[in-house]
């Protein structure tokens, strides 16, 4: 074997001595992570608490841990903390999908300083029960995806505001002050999505059940927010664009014409003109022309 020259034998001994520094700065990132648990303290080393198992209150504020993780890391109790001080008037409820939670000092300050945070078990059986997504659920569809518990989650989130109503926030979210006078709303994600991290919907509002059929018809293992933030703004847009008025739905014109955070309908007249509102029907436009232009409406005739 030929014998490597002393220069050489130098560059070698460079190169494993980077890649040896290399591997070793990887573990330590790898290892060491920003978002950490609270310390257990003396007295809560590796014990855990069986959590209550009861439904949240509704229209109350909904935070889910939705990984069966029995472990928060300060980063969601920040979260938790951020919500409960914003709403004092509020019940909280951090659900967790995990049945018991790791005790620590965190934990028991957070729930004895806060008569309003409640920490209860999901059961998540009995949430989908009857449901549009039961057998999305009980057939595990969920788990057709590159990143089930994920999408499982975004299930999870529409059965929540569905069946309970009233706020529901991810546990990255900082509430800088209340949600809580708000009308029914989402925020806004980007230039082309509305998010799905920070909602606030009535319980039963026909966003979110169209949210729960869409999901149930077309869920995507696909595509990483596909069925969230991507399920919210199709079904947003399919919910007002125009050609809705045209249709037959006298429960969501009922919707439109009784919310009280609805003041204008925009009917699209250049879209909608050569399309006939039969005014005898229970088109949107026709049910909304006899409420709020009666008047116009005997003058039409049939059709307007």
């Amino acid at each position: 074997m030929r014998q490597l020259s002393p220069k050489r034998k130098m560059i070698v001994a460079v190169v494993v001595c980077t890649m040896i520094s290399f591997n070793m700065w990887v573990l330590h990132y790898a290892s060491s992570t920003h978002d950490l648990e609270p310390p257990s303290g003396r007295w809560f080393e590796t014990q855990y608490l069986r959590l209550e198992e009861r439904e949240p209150a509704r229209e109350g504020l909904l935070l889910l841990e939705g990984y069966s993780n029995p472990r928060l890391t300060l980063r969601m109790w920040c979260t938790v903390e951020s919500a409960v001080r914003a709403h004092p008037h509020l019940p909280v409820s951090l659900l967790m999908t995990a049945s018991v939670i790791k005790e620590n000092a965190l934990l028991h300050n957070m729930t004895s300083q806060f008569s309003n945070l409640h920490v209860l078990h999901l059961n998540l059986s009995q949430l989908f029960h009857g449901s549009l997504l039961e057998a999305w659920y009980t057939q595990n569809k969920w788990k057709d995806s590159y990143w089930p518990q994920s999408h499982l989650n975004d299930g999870i989130r529409w059965m929540l505001l569905w069946k309970y109503g009233g706020i529901y926030l991810d546990l990255d979210a900082i509430v800088v002050r209340s949600l809580a006078h708000l009308p029914n709303c989402t925020a806004r994600e980007s230039d082309n999505y509305v998010a799905a991290g920070a909602l606030k919907f009535s319980q039963g509002h026909p966003v979110i059940c169209a949210c729960l059929h869409h999901l149930a018809h077309y869920f995507s293992g696909t595509v990483w927010g596909a069925n969230g933030p991507e399920l919210l703004t199709q079904v947003l847009i399919d919910r007002w664009e125009w050609r809705r008025y045209m249709q037959e739905d006298p429960a969501l014109a009922y919707d439109l014409l009784n919310d009280a955070q609805v003041y204008s309908l925009h009917m699209w007249n250049l879209h909608t003109r050569h399309k006939p509102v039969l005014l005898t029907s229970n088109q949107i436009y026709a049910l909304a022309a006899h409420a709020l232009c009666p008047t116009t409406v005997a003058h039409a005739g049939l059709t307007m």
